[in-house]
């Protein structure tokens, strides 16, 4: 009998009020919009969920890290860090330690304190602030705080080691070792204090696509607790002519007469090759409308069906035509099933099925509750044993965002004006972005507390910028943006990349500053701000 899901016992909790009252407080609930605006907004929600359905595994996990796309202009008032309350913002600033998407002090402008060459990228996260790199050379950890190498270990150019931190929570989630897949021929598993605990051949074999040409060779990737993942029955880039119109369930049989159907996915030990669980997934005629399409081929539409594996240090994941099946660190094994859910780790433990309807689930997999709507973990939630927060939408009804108590009643539901995902939930309040604005809800009503009504309503005509990245200190929210933005004291256009913090306690600039590369994620090692991007940079003053 599984556990029950009980209903944590409250965090302690600090709010996010200004020390004096402000006159320039913005005004709070949105206005009402007529019907075709909601018929309209039921749309954009319909094609997001298909776009999502479309997406592999790790496509959808980079969607994740920069979950909101929203346009956001860098005009309003700088508040001096000094007109803050010194007691009240170190107690938020304790009061949050730890937690997904936390760095130290953000009350002024930062530096890049170091920085990796192009083509470098963070292999895993080792607790204390330490981080596995690979590049050209190899892998060496080096200490996020001060860029410094604290060991190496020479490899061929080109191997591959994890498992790759995706989500702020994995960035929480340090890892004992770090494995190494080199030419898909040998395999490395060493410590956090870079000592080799492993080494042997992977014996692995090729096979010829259905043509008869090139080799095809098996997906093999690190992943969690010193293992491997390996889809041996991989499959070409062969493509199945397909019609409008075409019978699935005569569809299926020609992949089960070609050998492509039901993909399977075996962990083994890094180490040593002993296989610890193995799962497939088994393809039916219903699932054939999800399956990847191309257009413009010879043949004219043509079905792709990819089965894919990733490996993150929460879970190792083997996914095909929106059929998801996943492994736990512990071994258990978690069927998905269809909806096209994809599982993402809560900061409290445990993880969310994401989908039209999303489940928790605990540590081992086990379903705890449903969720109505498609539930997502804030890039930044300093309350991980809070409400689930899930945006629904559609069929008429306006988008709104909804907290979800461990019984499954909704706690409270609130109109987001827009499809708009939350970014962050700090004390009392949830940040939330959409395309056109940055607003913040009162974590236990769902009231509106501000919005930032300063942004480009069209993308098109005036450019846009869009949120990848989000990291608070307590008291204010870091934004990375990267696209067009509006000059504050110009008004005119700058494109690239800006960070932008925020006040949480009113949604006033705190301060702004341009960024050297593009950015498409913001996330903290053991408190220490690291940017990721085309050059992976760790900030904060030297």
């Amino acid at each position: 009998m599984p556990p029950r899901f009980r209903r944590p016992e409250p965090m302690t909790t600090f709010e996010l009020v200004p020390d004096d009252e402000r006159e320039d407080a913005p005004d709070g609930a949105p206005d009402d919009r007529p019907e075709e605006g909601r018929r309209h907004l039921a749309d954009l929600r319909d094609r997001a969920l298909a776009r999502w359905r479309g997406l592999s595994r790790r496509g959808r996990a980079a969607v994740a890290a920069g979950t909101a796309v929203v346009v956001v202009a860098v005009a309003g008032a700088a508040v001096a860090p000094g007109l803050l309350d010194a007691r009240a913002e170190r107690l938020r600033a304790e009061a949050v330690q730890g937690l997904p998407g936390v760095v130290d002090d953000l009350s002024a402008p930062l530096d890049v304190v170091w920085s990796l060459s192009e083509g470098s990228s963070v292999a895993a996260v080792f607790s204390g602030g330490v981080l596995a790199v690979t590049d050209s050379a190899g892998v060496r950890a080096i200490d996020a705080a001060s860029g410094h190498v604290v060991w190496e270990h020479p490899l061929d150019d080109g191997a591959m080691c994890g498992p790759t931190p995706w989500t702020p929570v994995d960035w929480r989630t340090p890892v004992r070792t770090v494995v190494c897949v080199e030419d898909l021929d040998t395999v490395t598993v060493l410590d956090d204090a870079g000592t080799v605990l492993g080494e042997r051949e992977l014996d692995l074999s090729s096979a010829s696509d259905d043509s008869g040409n090139a080799p095809v060779w098996p997906q093999v990737l690190p992943a969690a607790d010193g293992s491997v993942a390996v889809l041996d029955d991989l499959a070409s880039t062969t493509e199945f002519p397909w019609h409008e119109g075409d019978d699935d369930a005569d569809v299926l049989r020609t992949l089960r007469d070609a050998g492509r159907a039901d993909p399977t996915m075996r962990v083994l030990d890094a180490a040593t090759g002993e296989e610890r669980t193995e799962v497939s997934l088994h393809l039916s005629a219903d699932d054939i409308g999800s399956c990847g399409f191309s257009e413009g081929g010879p043949g004219g539409t043509a079905l792709a069906p990819q089965p894919w594996i990733d490996a993150t240090p929460t879970s190792t994941v083997l996914s095909l035509c929106g059929l998801e099946r996943a492994v736990t660190p512990m071994g258990d094994v978690v069927d998905l099933g269809d909806g096209a859910s994809m599982l993402a780790p809560l900061p409290g433990g445990g993880y969310l099925a994401q989908g039209d309807v999303s489940e928790v689930l605990d540590a081992h997999g086990e379903r705890l509750t449903a969720v109505r709507g498609l539930a997502q973990v804030p890039l930044v939630d300093a309350d991980p044993t809070g409400p689930v927060l899930a945006v629904r939408g559609g069929d008429g009804d306006a988008p709104a965002l909804a907290a979800v108590g461990a019984d499954g009643r909704t706690d409270w539901s609130s109109s987001i004006d827009e499809y708009a995902s939350p970014v962050a939930r700090v004390g009392d309040t949830v940040v939330v972005a959409g395309e056109t604005a940055v607003a913040a809800l009162d974590a236990r009503t769902g009231e509106e507390r501000w919005r930032r009504t300063d942004v480009i309503g069209d993308r098109d005509a005036s450019g846009s910028a869009y949120v990848s990245g989000a990291v608070t200190d307590g008291t204010r929210l870091l934004l990375a943006t990267t696209g067009a933005t509006v000059d504050a004291d110009t008004g005119e256009f700058v494109s690239g990349s800006r960070l932008l913090a925020l006040d949480l306690r009113d949604g006033t600039t705190v301060w702004e500053q341009p960024h050297e590369s593009d950015l498409w994620g913001l996330f903290s090692a053991g408190g220490h701000l690291v940017s990721a991007g085309s050059v992976m940079s760790g900030l904060g003053r030297p």
